[in-house]
């Protein structure tokens, strides 16, 4: 897998608000294969510039346990949440590279498309191999026996 780079910033979340707010540092994104495990991702964000007071981020992603999907309701930017399934940790990121529709500063450019179809191919679960299922065998089963009349059928039909 190549490694995928970005432009991004991160976001916070007022959830009191229901509001997200950028942060105005310039950061990339960079996606690559994990040197803990070929099967692993590393997801990291970084400032663009070096930037006193500011960490990187580095997070391990396992595919299949992670989401990476634009908050729709964010309505003034590009905003995307990686989304860690088994807990529920929730990152989100701002996409920093020119918007080309000046109306709608949430529509995706191709470049941010060909981002998402990338992310999401590397995201999805790997296919594990499928162990052949042991064959059913038919089973016969003998007729049922004749039911027996009752007593009282026996005597309406006297």
């Amino acid at each position: 897998m190549s490694t995928i780079k970005f432009r991004a910033g991160r976001v916070n979340y007022d959830a009191e608000k229901k509001l997200a707010i950028p942060q105005k540092i310039q950061g990339q994104i960079t996606i690559k294969q994990s040197d803990e495990d070929e099967s692993f991702y590393s997801f990291e964000w970084a400032p663009k510039d070096n930037v006193t007071n500011v960490e990187p981020e580095d997070l391990l992603v396992i595919p299949g346990d992670v989401t990476w999907k634009q908050v729709e309701e964010a309505k003034t930017g590009r905003v995307f949440a990686l989304t860690f399934l088994s807990s529920g940790a929730r990152h989100l990121f701002w996409l920093q590279e020119v918007n080309e529709d000046e109306d709608d500063l949430s529509a995706l450019s191709k470049k941010d498309k060909e981002i998402l179809a990338k992310i999401e191919k590397i995201f999805e679960p790997a296919e594990e191999e499928e162990e052949e299922a042991p064959q059913q065998q038919d089973v016969e089963i003998p007729d049922a026996a004749p039911a027996t009349t009752t007593t009282q059928e026996q005597q309406n039909s006297q």
